[in-house]
């Protein structure tokens, strides 16, 4: 299996932009900004300062292991730290790999609407126009906590899904611990449809097409596999494996030379790892066998599987902030930036938005503010957050021209770091 990156002389890569949701793009990016005071940056210093010392706290008291924390305003570094240890007796490195889980998402969908862009295919072809695995889709007939048993039958689907489904979460499709645990997420976990190490990509996709979806498709969200899917129907169109596709759409132009699919020995000693007290404790502790990320995978997991550091994942997001261009090099056009981002692609459809906080819609790719208000923390319409199962946590406001990116490896304090990082950082700023 081909390895997607080697790592080469880095480039600067501690600037993140601000996400420009519809308003005025960012200045130009510097790849290699000095930091700016923070009263400068409309930021109080002990109330910044005040941050830090809490991460450090919480690290002294076997919180968690350690933190990479980056505050920017206007492209500009105010805070970038590294907190605490990235393993037992190793500190913390600004340029620590963590696993990024589902921030695998952003990567992906940016290759996959660049080869969009390119007339490659049309959001609304159906799934099985290229994926001849999933022609044949039931849906589950059952209520969504049913017990092997209970369930009707599965029937025909009213409509197939389409890319735009997989992009949306709309396909019907699921995760298997994202609910009760049914009949069909209890297949897709018995099957190890999610894993990387088990299945290949179409051993995976033969199996995932002998499932039933859960819901009819286009009536639902539902935070899931669908990205793994859209992976692997952009090696169909392509005829390259996944890693390939995102080292020339993404990872290439943009100079990143720290995102990888595969920890190798290389890199093995800048891997974050989660607490012996994690491993022991937290329900979701599973992740770290699941992503291991050390080994090679059988499959590239386009939902989940990379792992990255704050610097590279500053520098995607800085090409999206710019309306889609980087250090004179375009990805995409500010046009489709707008589209992935900038607009709620559920708007309409009722029912509940699992995993997806109060007041926000959803984008291509990432949650988007809609309204003023409806959430426990400050914020405006088109701010975007999202992270990974692992830890990994961001957050760009385009109002306040605010990015943060937090990492660390601690899955099931992702939500709460977020809301106390947010609530304090918003608390700092004086203008």
């Amino acid at each position: 299996m081909p390895h997607p990156v080697t790592r080469g002389l880095r480039a600067g890569l501690l600037a993140l932009g601000v996400l420009a949701a519809g308003v005025v793009p960012c200045a130009a990016f510097d790849s290699a900004p000095a930091p700016v005071e923070a009263g400068q940056a409309g930021f109080d210093a002990a109330r910044l300062k005040a941050i830090g010392d809490f991460v450090q706290r919480d690290i002294a008291a076997g919180k968690i292991p350690g933190m990479v924390l980056m505050i920017l305003r206007d492209g500009k570094p105010v805070m970038f730290e590294a907190f605490g240890e990235r393993a037992p007796g190793s500190p913390m490195q600004k340029d620590s790999l963590h696993r990024i889980a589902s921030t695998t998402k952003l990567f992906v969908t940016t290759a996959a609407l660049r080869l969009y862009e390119q007339g490659r295919f049309k959001l609304a072809d159906p799934v099985a126009t290229y994926l001849p695995e999933l022609k044949t889709l039931t849906v589950y007939g059952g209520a969504e906590s049913a017990t092997d048993g209970e369930a009707p039958p599965p029937a025909a689907p009213r409509r197939a899904p389409t890319i735009e489904d997989l992009l949306k979460h709309t396909a019907g499709l699921t995760y298997w611990w994202i609910g009760p645990l049914n009949p069909v997420r209890r297949n897709q976990r018995d099957q190890d449809l999610e894993g990387l190490y088990g299945l290949t990509g179409e051993e995976m996709l033969t199996k995932l097409g002998q499932q039933p979806l859960l819901y009819q498709p286009g009536s639902t969200f539902e935070y899931s596999i669908a990205t793994d899917v859209l992976g692997h129907l952009l090696e169909r169109i392509e005829q390259k494996p996944l890693d390939r596709i995102v080292s020339e759409q993404v990872l290439q132009p943009l100079g990143l030379t720290d995102t990888v699919w595969q920890v190798d020995e290389a890199r093995a000693g800048r891997l974050a790892e989660p607490s012996q007290a994690t491993l022991a404790k937290d329900p979701l502790a599973w992740v770290y066998g699941w992503l291991d990320l050390r080994k090679p995978p059988k499959r590239f997991s386009g939902g989940a599987g990379l792992a990255s550091t704050a610097g590279d994942v500053g520098r995607l997001l800085q090409m999206l902030a710019n309306g889609g261009a980087l250090d004179g090099v375009r990805l995409l056009s500010p046009q489709t930036v707008r589209f992935m981002l900038n607009t709620d692609h559920l708007a309409g459809l009722r029912g509940p938005r699992n995993n997806v906080d109060e007041g926000y819609g959803w984008s291509l790719v990432n949650p988007v503010r809609l309204a003023t208000g409806a959430h426990t923390t400050p914020g405006a319409p088109g701010d975007v957050y999202w992270g990974g199962i692992t830890g990994p946590r961001y957050m760009i406001d385009p109002s306040e021209r605010l990015v943060v990116v937090a990492l660390f490896q601690a899955p099931s304090l992702r939500g709460h770091y977020y809301a106390l990082l947010r609530q304090m950082i918003y608390g700092a700023m004086v203008k």
